[in-house]
């Protein structure tokens, strides 16, 4: 069988989604060329679509040449390749748990999405069902500057023909930060129970903690750096999945004493952040939270020898007292202990009357007379700045940036000259977003914005809070496919676990590497800092979106989902591009400020 007679394939934009619908309008694209660049220190994308003609194509095997320049060689080990794997999901709103407490899932049409990039060395294509290869160039920052060529090939054991796809990589004279020195950082939230539970092994056990490296050093290597950790059971009112009675756990064990006084066990809570800490990240460690959204607090009592909930609330102020300042005076005494007072911060996630429990952290204070840090999801920075200015850390959604976006602008100067971080972050219902069927597009879109805004990072929930079968179907009783996860897990058989990236991870890591060359260049003199604000003033705040209301047969939900229409796929991929064209332009002329400055300073 002679593979080009029954194998075609192109290079597409890394911006859309190549779904087996497209087939048509995949067979008509030719592209077999490429030109890509990227600064040192940092990665260039590329996809390729793949389609069979008419037969079952077995055994196709992906063959990368050394890239090469004039003078240097980027070799094949620097490029890497990956199978896109598709995951189904359900296409409407799934609702909102407060409506769905028994976590039903919902009906309705559900459809495959390319998501997962898996590393295979091999695999093989069905007839007219297109295949995507992610391709990665990796530019190490001792590179040096100039165009690389090189070609990806495809072959089968059964041919030697081979479909060959030609690329340039013009490697500039550069360097990205290494992401532990970024400007604009991520935090994705964590879900470390999620893993324990779908690998089943223990709870931080010496096996979940060798499972947990490979997973934190991912979102390291993303810009990643605070952690989550949580003090309470179900801080979040259980929405996230699990088969277990509780759904995401208390990292600090809440005991009542034969005595009747409160004493506690931070078993988990060390292991996490000590992990965390060996790592080089968990300089921030956001502990959920002293407003968990049930106002519920799970404990063993030992005269009982039983677990017992009760409801503590804020509005009960004497009632709350009594039982969280004996939490902080513990808590804050071990984090002396530990030497980790600083890092830590006590986490809210938009909630309400949160002035009064900020009176009750700020009367406990450390060894030092320091009292602990304050971070929250808030939307509400205009109408309530007195707690909005009590945040050392402060995130802001999406939708109510867009109703005040001057005013936004203002918090952010105003906190950077404070030394606070702010940040935006998207949730269910906004758009543009990074579920699975969102564009990829729209996850570089995000980060670009956020940018437009001079916010100091970008935040998600969650970075790994797994559905029951994430590899196969994506589906949550209470969100959007792909809200609660932007990584995968390996296949449970994988002898060798880790993490797996979606598409949509890796678009928003691409926007956040080039938001960080902007941000850079943006310090070097006023002229940069002109051009680059000038540059970010030009995306674009919103985009047309479609509606896919939810389907009669799923009662619970009665909102409608909203998705990219054809226009707005095709403009937004325009836009994106256009604006990453003139980031290399920009990067051309600081190169050559930079060269002329040092030249100058050589004179003198």
């Amino acid at each position: 069988m002679s593979l080009a007679k029954w194998l075609q394939g192109s290079i597409v934009d890394t911006g859309l989604q190549y779904t087996k619908q497209y087939s048509h309008e995949i067979s008509n694209l030719q592209v077999t060329h490429q030109s890509l660049w990227a600064w040192k220190s940092d990665k260039a994308l590329s996809e390729i679509v793949l389609l069979s003609k008419a037969h079952l194509i077995q055994d196709i095997h992906i063959e990368i040449s050394d890239f090469k320049s004039d003078t240097a060689c980027l070799a094949k080990e620097h490029i890497k390749t990956f199978f896109v794997k598709e995951v189904k999901g359900f296409i409407g709103h799934a609702g909102w748990y407060a409506h769905n407490l028994e976590g039903i899932m919902p009906t309705g049409p559900k459809e495959s999405f390319p998501d997962v990039l898996m590393e295979k060395t091999a695999f093989s294509l069905e007839a007219h069902t297109p295949a995507s290869i992610w391709i990665e160039f990796n530019v190490p920052d001792h590179a040096k500057a100039g165009i690389y060529k090189g070609t990806i090939s495809f072959l089968s054991t059964l041919d030697d023909e081979k479909l060959v796809f030609d690329y340039e990589l013009e490697v500039l004279d550069a360097v990205l930060p290494s992401a532990r020195n970024y400007r604009f950082d991520v935090e994705y939230w964590h879900h470390p129970y999620s893993s324990a539970e779908y690998y089943n092994v223990v709870p931080f056990s010496s096996e979940h903690l060798d499972l947990l490296k490979s997973h934190l050093s991912l979102y390291k290597e993303l810009g990643g750096h605070a952690l989550t950790a949580t003090i309470v059971e179900e801080a979040w009112g259980g929405q996230t999945y699990s088969k277990n009675p509780v759904h995401y756990p208390s990292m600090i064990k809440w005991i009542k004493t034969l005595k009747g006084k409160w004493s506690f066990d931070y078993t988990h809570f060390d292991k996490w952040v000590q992990l965390g800490k060996d790592l080089n990240i968990a300089d921030v460690v956001i502990c959920y939270s002293m407003l968990p959204w049930n106002n519920e607090i799970t404990y063993y009592d030992e005269l009982t020898m039983k677990q017992h909930t009760i409801t503590v609330s804020i509005d009960h102020l004497q009632e709350y007292r009594s039982v969280w300042i004996p939490f902080l005076e513990a808590f804050i005494e071990h984090l002396d202990e530990k030497s980790w007072f600083d890092t830590i911060y006590m986490g809210y996630d938009e909630r309400h009357n949160m002035g009064a429990v900020f009176d009750i952290v700020d009367e406990i204070k450390n060894k030092d007379g320091k009292t602990l840090n304050k971070s929250a999801a808030f939307n509400d920075f205009e109408g309530n700045q007195q707690i909005f200015n009590r945040l050392d850390s402060a995130s802001v959604g999406l939708e109510e940036i867009r109703q005040s976006v001057e005013s936004f602008k203002a918090q952010v100067e105003k906190r950077k000259r404070e030394g606070k971080k702010t940040t935006m972050y998207t949730a269910t219902e906004h758009f543009p977003n990074s579920f699975i069927k969102s564009m990829p597009v729209e996850s570089y879109w995000t980060i670009m914005y956020a940018g437009s805004l001079g916010a100091t990072g970008y935040l998600r929930w969650a970075f790994d809070a797994w559905v029951e079968d994430p590899l196969e179907d994506a589906t949550h009783s209470a969100f959007q496919a792909g809200d609660c996860f932007l990584v995968y897990p390996s296949p449970k058989e994988k002898k060798v676990k880790h993490s797996l990236r979606s598409i949509r991870l890796t678009k928003l890591d691409e926007g956040v590497r080039d938001l960080n060359k902007l941000y850079l260049i943006k310090e070097t003199n006023a002229y940069f800092k002109h051009k680059v604000e000038t540059l970010l003033e030009k995306v674009k705040s919103q985009y047309p979106y479609e509606e896919v209301e939810t389907p009669t047969s799923w009662a619970i939900a009665g909102r409608p989902a909203k998705w990219a229409t054809s226009d707005t796929k095709y403009h937004m991929v325009q836009d994106m591009n256009a604006l990453k064209a003139q980031i290399k332009d920009i990067t051309q002329d600081y190169i050559h400020y930079l060269k002329i400055s040092n030249a100058n300073t050589e004179k003198f």
